[in-house]
């Protein structure tokens, strides 16, 4: 669990960076032009006509800067590259680029953005435009880091400081700072982050300008932290939240609040650490930032573990892995949503492209396409020579066992799904029939299609196909149940470590289900020192299974009499497993003692 917390917090540390270079980029790129119509206004321009074609051009970037679809906006940036080219103006070129650049970026197209930012800083540079460069360095660092490597940020970052020094521009000059100070900080270069924040900060005294005070401390808190200089840490995160909160930037003040809360743990004020770390959850949960709604929630898991609080750890445990599923989810979408559109604007370019084809270019595709149709014959016939019948046919079975066990983790994903919407339907139900005699069944049939879908889950978050781990998978089944029932006690596991397949596993975990909560519920009536023990141990095609608790006993002919369904669902499934139930002992405790075929 340390090692996920530390990665998460690695990813937040890092999306802050990239987020706060381009949180500046933009906002001094779109504050000089806060009087230009929105995106539809300014296609209403093209539309009525009478426009030069630099006029078009200079338009369709400005639409770009404002539209809300990244994915049309990287179209009409490109549309503005090409009438600019078409006119022969290099600024306009120039200028283009650096917003498909930043749109490349935001679409994670990361290698297209980069070329784009180096075509642009090439165009700058022959045109002698110094400061212009400057831009176009700092998107290049940007690459850079998304890539981690972080070394060449920094150098980049370093000329665009060059630059501004130079120059007039203290606010950039300061901006640009900041970031380098991010970039070392992020390297690993502690003490050069050290320098390059206390320079942004004596540099702001003259620009007095609140988000860069605030993040300029909120990061050499964070240094210093990494250094142990706890009370310089806490100095500076307290001023950089008092800072940021009043102007509602609650990214960057939760990740500040959360890194405070690390300092007060190392301090050992576990109960200032724990209401920090709480704060930091609520403000970006309230703020609806999932991300770090996730972070926090793997901070609090691995606190409340160090506490020995393990009830408050699984909760945080639980809640991290909602919001995980979520963003895989969000990430699935907008990469399918992302797809969708590319089809449709290289569809779109296309047509633009063939009403534009002169004869002499039709000529030269006619010869184009003869040529590759030759070569792709030549390439045919060199494959029926070389015997590669056999290797196309298993590169295509290869293809098509990871299409189906691709369809078949989403498979899994979407029955989990189902499944956990089933089971919360069923609890709101159970809710509305408090003090109904059918409140027990409702309840009953829940954890029931809980089972199931702890199944599903396992299979779509460890990527295996249908094959279980029973000790992991059994393990969390009773753990949750017990958790579900405020058991005060811990079950003993000893359980070997197999897999079977999710025929084995399913009809299983309702078995366990049935007598875990048959235990919870009825056999720990007056019973001082309550014990559950699980015992699963293969033997050859056989799983030896034995469930003892020391309870007040269970009398089986007396369930069978009453018509227990729960009773008539563990000896079907039993039967369905092709095993046996060799013996139940209700004496001293239940002692259930059952043998399934695993083949």
């Amino acid at each position: 669990m340390k090692t996920v917390v530390k990665h998460i917090k690695y990813l937040i540390l890092k999306f802050f960076f990239l987020y706060s270079l381009l949180y500046f980029l933009l906002y001094f790129k779109l504050s000089f032009s806060q009087n230009i119509k929105k995106a539809d206004s300014l296609l209403h321009l093209i539309e009525i006509g009478g426009i030069s074609q630099e006029e078009h051009a200079l338009i369709l970037r400005y639409v770009a800067v404002f539209h809300p679809d990244s994915n049309k906006a990287l179209r009409f940036a490109k549309q503005s590259l090409q009438i600019a080219l078409k006119i022969n103006d290099p600024i306009l070129q120039a200028e283009s680029l650096e917003e498909i650049s930043l749109l490349e970026h935001r679409l994670g197209n990361n290698s297209l953005s980069l070329k784009a930012s180096l075509n642009a800083l090439q165009i700058y540079e022959s045109l002698n435009m110094i400061e212009r460069q400057s831009a176009s360095y700092a998107q290049i660092a940007n690459n850079y880091m998304s890539d981690e490597d972080y070394d060449s940020a920094i150098q980049y970052l370093k000329k665009a400081k060059k630059i501004y020094a130079g120059s007039d521009n203290i606010q950039n000059h300061v901006l640009t700072i900041l970031n380098l100070g991010e970039a070392y900080r992020l390297a690993q270069h502690l003490d050069s982050a050290v320098v390059t924040f206390k320079q942004a900060l004596k540099l702001n005294k003259t620009l007095n300008n609140d988000i860069v005070q605030g993040y300029s401390q909120g990061n050499l808190g964070m240094v210093y932290n990494t250094q142990n200089k706890l009370e310089l840490a806490e100095d500076n995160l307290n001023d950089a939240i008092t800072i940021l909160r009043p102007l509602e930037d609650y990214y960057s003040t939760s990740v500040y609040i959360a890194e405070l809360g690390t300092v007060y743990n190392k301090e050992g004020k576990y109960s200032l650490a724990e209401d920090t770390f709480l704060e930091a959850h609520s403000m970006a949960k309230q703020a609806g930032l999932k991300e770090q709604v996730r972070g926090f929630s793997a901070f609090l898991t691995s606190f409340y573990e160090e506490q020995e609080q393990y009830f408050k750890a699984l909760e945080y445990q639980k809640l991290f892995q909602v919001y995980q599923d979520s963003l895989v989810n969000k990430e699935n979408v907008q990469k399918i949503e992302q797809i969708k559109s590319g089809y449709e604007i290289d569809k779109r370019e296309s047509e633009i492209d063939l009403l534009n084809i002169t004869n002499t270019n039709q000529k030269y595709w006619v010869t184009s396409l003869a040529i590759g149709v030759s070569l792709l014959l030549l390439f045919a016939y060199l494959l029926y020579r070389g015997n590669k019948k056999v290797k196309i046919a298993n590169l295509n079975l290869f293809k098509r066992e990871q299409e189906k066990a691709l369809l078949l983790r989403e498979l899994n994903h979407r029955i989990k799904n189902n499944l956990q919407m089933i089971s919360s339907l069923l609890n709101l139900q159970s809710h509305e029939l408090t003090g109904h005699p059918a409140k027990e069944a409702i309840v009953a049939g829940k954890h029931r299609v809980e089972a199931l879908s702890l199944v599903h889950r396992k299979l779509y978050q460890e990527d295996l196909d249908t094959r279980i781990l029973l000790n992991e998978y059994i393990e969390e089944l009773v753990l949750g149940l017990f958790h579900g029932y405020d058991a005060s006690f811990k079950p003993n596991f000893k359980i070997d470590n197999i897999s079977v397949n999710l025929d084995t596993a399913v009809p299983l975990a309702l078995v366990i289900n049935e007598i875990i909560i048959n235990a919870l519920k009825y056999a720990y009536k007056n019973i001082d020192k309550p014990k559950l023990k699980i015992l699963m141990v293969q033997d050859k095609d056989y799983l030896d299974i034995q469930i003892i608790d020391n309870g007040i006993g269970f009398n089986t002919s007396e369930a069978e009499k009453n018509n227990s369904f729960g009773i008539k669902l563990i000896y079907s499934l039993i039967e369905q497993l092709e095993g046996v139930i060799e013996k139940l002992d209700s004496k001293n405790g239940t002692h259930w003692k059952m043998t399934i075929k695993i083949a």
